[in-house]
């Protein structure tokens, strides 16, 4: 039978800043409650938003340990019990073909056919900060003493709750709730639990019908109504029902009718956990997929970015280093055109043993001969192979000019030495002509004629002019 307690829907007004009593059914079907329990067991694998360190605080406060299977079999043997009290009412009717067949299908469900299921799960809760009183003032660590005395006005808090809650649950569905558990390991501390609308309909055709039937029950037909009837029931506590917005959507409804322009709030959906928690996993599945390809994005670009700093290392390099060789080559040209300069303006010379040097006619330590020899001393490697080259030069120069001051030095030795063969050749016949009182005279007047000859062949050997020889004497 439905046990259903008759109670008054009283309104009350709203205090401004009033935290809300929130209140949420969801349709279950029975093999759901599997979910349900597994999630109050703490055994879903989506428990990230539960503080395991709490769960022994958790507490059941409507049903015995085996409620699963007490309505289980409740379900059964309605369903044994419906089929057996309609063919028994088509029998007394004279329907016995219809008894057979209907027996032959066996039971059925104890609900009709829906969307969405003919249980109610329920969560009632209000605002976190309802249950915590604020803590101290400026952010300041709070003291002992004042964390024990905070606890025991959470706790406090909670046991009001817990208590005007059960009172709602046993003065609107009465044994209709089948389970009920007050949870303190989540964010904040809630009631959830699970009503199965039991209901009796009678007929001649069926008989007595035992049927799981939500709108059986007013306050789960009607949504609006179990919203305004636990705002009522615990505006005493100071809490207040939960936004309107049905109400408001009707209310813009109506005024759009009448020409004006309203925007009505848009109906709230509230998704069942186990959807919520299967579309999360989708989102965080898609989140992790985006993520990975940014990453691999990410990567891509660090190590095109990586290549490409590499390449104008490269070419930062590579430019430095035509920037030094055009530098060096600049400084060896300026080297080079220093030592032509200098070779123009006569202060290097070619040296005795080949090679250049400084003219002696840059003074000794003036500042001219100083650059000139620290040019000789580190004139760089172009410029170097042009004094190389010039004191090659000079050399084959100098040697030419040797070769070719030795064959005229040759040439007039010989015609010196015919010369004097001829001369001497003649003076002996002279000398066998002549009469002995002219000999004496004669042998000593050519005798400093012989002697101008042979200082003029030692003259030529040595390279000087013959009248060089006269002029030192």
């Amino acid at each position: 039978m439905s046990y259903q307690r008759s109670f008054n829907r009283t309104r009350a007004t709203p205090a401004r800043g009033a935290h809300p009593v929130v209140l949420r059914f969801a349709e279950l079907f029975p093999h759901q409650l599997r979910r349900y329990r597994l999630h109050n067991d703490r055994k879903q694998r989506d428990m990230d938003h539960v503080d395991h360190g709490r769960t022994h605080l958790n507490r059941t406060l409507i049903g015995e340990p085996d409620w699963f299977e007490s309505l289980a079999a409740d379900i059964r043997v309605a369903s044994l019990a419906n089929i057996n009290q309609e063919v028994e009412g088509l029998q007394r009717a004279k329907r016995i073909g219809e008894a057979k067949r209907r027996l032959l299908e066996g039971p059925r469900a104890p609900w009709r056919p829906s969307k969405g299921g003919p249980l109610r799960e329920f969560i009632v809760t209000a605002h976190r900060d309802w249950f915590e009183p604020p803590g101290a003032d400026g952010g300041k660590p709070l003291t002992q003493e004042e964390q024990e005395a905070r606890a025991q006005k959470i706790e406090e808090r909670e046991r009001q709750f817990e208590t005007r809650v059960l009172e709602w649950l046993d003065t609107r569905f009465g044994d209709m709730v089948v389970h009920a558990r007050a949870d303190r390991d989540e964010t904040t501390f809630h009631i959830h639990g699970v009503i199965a609308p039991w209901t009796e309909k009678h007929s001649k055709r069926s008989g007595r019908q035992k049927l799981l039937q939500p709108s059986s029950h007013p306050l789960l037909k009607d949504y609006e109504k179990a919203q305004d009837d636990i705002g009522a029931f615990f505006a005493e506590m100071g809490l207040v029902r939960g936004e309107q917005r049905a109400l408001a959507r009707r209310q813009a409804k109506a005024a759009r009718k009448r020409g004006e322009d309203v925007a009505a709030p848009e109906p709230r959906v509230h998704v069942p956990a186990h959807v919520w928690r299967a579309d999360e996993e989708r989102r965080l599945a898609r989140e992790a997929e985006d993520l990975k390809a940014k990453r691999a994005r990410v990567e891509a670009e660090r190590v095109e970015a990586a290549a490409a700093r590499k390449q104008a290392e490269l070419q930062s390099a590579k430019a430095l280093a035509v920037f030094k060789r055009s530098r060096e080559r600049k400084r060896d040209a300026d080297k080079v055109l220093q030592v032509a300069e200098h070779l123009v303006e006569g202060h290097l010379v070619p040296g005795p043993k080949g090679g250049i040097t400084v003219s002696q006619r840059l003074a000794t330590g003036s500042p001219m001969r100083r650059r000139v020899q620290q040019l000789l001393s580190d004139p760089g490697v172009p410029a170097r192979r042009l004094i190389a080259r010039l004191g090659q030069s000079y050399g084959v120069f100098n040697r030419i000019a040797a070769a070719r001051a030795n064959e005229e030095v040759s040439s007039r030795v010989a015609a010196v030495a015919h010369a004097e063969k001829a001369v001497s050749a003649l003076r002996s016949r002279m000398i066998a002509v002549l009469p002995e009182r002219f000999r004496k005279h004669f042998i000593a007047d050519t005798l400093a004629e012989t002697r101008e000859a042979n200082q003029a062949i030692r003259a030529l050997k040595k390279g000087r002019n013959p009248g060089e020889e006269d002029e030192r004497r």
